[in-house]
């Protein structure tokens, strides 16, 4: 059976209304981005308060912030060295500006000088005359030191004096400088340039045994040498008198060493033992080279090395050597041929020191004198060294004969036993006597 088609069933009508639609949003289905976090050095710290983080420059700004930088070191610099210049002119013109009063000042005053064309009266040019011919009183002698040590030589200072009767040596002495003084009176007997300047050499540590006697009151007083020491001195090539580093000697021993060896870490030791330095130590020999009359001499060092401010005179080196052999320990010490120091580690049997004196003569090669004391030298300056004091045979009479600026070592001595043999008698030879020393 057919049905109605007018009766099929129909569907059931959806009375509930449907809300429209929003439009699509595009931001709502992007991922959020990650907050920013910003790379040194322009990290930026959080903000309290909710508030938002600045967002940070550009590379191109931060290299615009860069060069504005640069840009102002650049010009505190310029600013800096500008006011640098501009001081330095000014002082520079200051400089000019006193010269110049200076010289204005000096103009006038030469102008106000009473001028050569102007008549004066007789009286008065008279009185200016012999205002300007009166001599300007002076001191003979400088003012003498203050110099306190306890163990003082006393004695008196040789005054060597030149004569009519003084002998000028000439060529037969080979050495450039020579003297010869009756050690009693004080007569120059022979020179020989002795007034001219010369560079002493060792001829120095006769002022260093000096004034380290007289300094250092124990002589028995133990030392302990370093190579601090011995080490500058031996690289300056100078004599060394063989004592060790870290040996315990005594202040004797270094005496001896100084004098006979001519030991230049034997004389620097003494420094430092009297005074602590060797500064201080050449002062006080300065200072004993006037309170001896050694007016011409100038002490640098305390070895004689050569400098071109340590200086002397052959007629000071014969005051000096006249002055210690007056003294009986200073005399046995330059009188001595050898000595043996104390024993040590390095020196089980002590060290043997020869003087280089008596090591070139036995001191009576002359024949009427007898050398009781002496002291070598040499530099490549000053040459070949000899300061000796010596005693007639018959007579006694003391004697002290300087050479200086010899070629050789022997010339100095030659040239001593010469003037001993020929000059230290009663009557002296009224024509020089042939040279003894030997060709070479």
């Amino acid at each position: 059976m057919q049905q109605d088609p007018r009766k099929q069933p129909t569907a059931k009508r959806n009375t509930t209304q449907k809300r429209p639609s929003a439009p699509p949003n595009p931001e709502r289905n992007q991922p959020t981005p990650p907050p920013y976090r910003s790379a040194a050095p322009y990290t930026v710290p959080p903000r309290t308060n909710g508030q938002k983080v600045p967002y940070p420059p550009s590379e191109m700004r931060r290299r615009q912030m860069i060069r504005m930088k640069q840009r102002q070191k650049r010009r505190r610099k310029r600013i800096l060295l500008l006011l640098a210049v501009t001081l330095l002119c000014l002082l520079l013109l200051a400089g000019l500006i006193t010269a110049a009063v200076l010289a204005i000042k000096e103009a006038i005053s030469t102008e106000t000088d009473i001028p050569g064309d102007i008549v004066t009266p007789p009286g008065i040019s008279d009185q200016i005359a012999d205002t300007a011919a009166a001599p300007i009183p002076a001191e003979t002698e400088p003012p003498l030191p203050d110099y306190p040590v306890p163990n003082k030589v006393l004695g008196d200072a040789l005054r060597p004096e030149a004569s009519e009767r003084t002998v000028t040596l000439g060529d037969t002495v080979s050495c450039s400088h020579a003297i010869l003084i009756n050690a009693e009176t004080g007569a120059v007997i022979a020179q020989k340039n002795a007034e001219d300047i010369i560079f002493p050499a060792s001829m120095t540590k006769l002022m260093t045994v000096l004034v380290a006697y007289e300094s250092i009151a124990d002589l028995d007083a133990p030392f302990r040498m370093t190579q601090e020491i011995i080490d500058p001195l031996y690289l300056d090539g100078l004599s060394l008198a063989g004592f060790a580093g870290g040996e315990e000697i005594t202040v004797r021993d270094l005496l001896y060493g100084s004098a006979l060896p001519s030991g230049a870490e034997a004389s620097y030791a003494l420094a430092i033992a009297a005074c602590g330095s060797e500064e201080a130590f050449v002062d006080r020999m300065n200072d004993r080279a006037l309170l001896l009359g050694m007016y011409d001499t100038h002490f640098e060092n305390c070895t004689g090395a050569h400098h071109n401010d340590h200086v002397s005179t052959l007629t000071d080196i014969g005051i000096l050597m006249a002055f210690i052999m007056q003294n009986d320990e200073l005399a046995e010490i330059f009188g001595t041929y050898q000595y043996t120091t104390t024993p040590t580690i390095a020196h089980p049997e002590g060290l043997i020191l020869t003087s280089t004196v008596y090591s070139r003569m036995e001191g009576s090669e002359s024949g009427v004198c007898t050398v009781l004391g002496g002291k070598t030298g040499y530099t490549a300056q000053g040459g070949q060294c000899l300061a000796t004091y010596a005693e007639r045979t018959d007579s006694r009479t003391g004697f002290v004969c300087v050479t200086a600026g010899g070629e050789t070592k022997w010339r100095p001595v030659y040239d001593s036993i010469y003037l001993y043999q020929f000059y230290t008698g009663d009557y002296l030879p009224t024509e020089p006597p042939p040279s003894i020393a030997p060709t070479e």
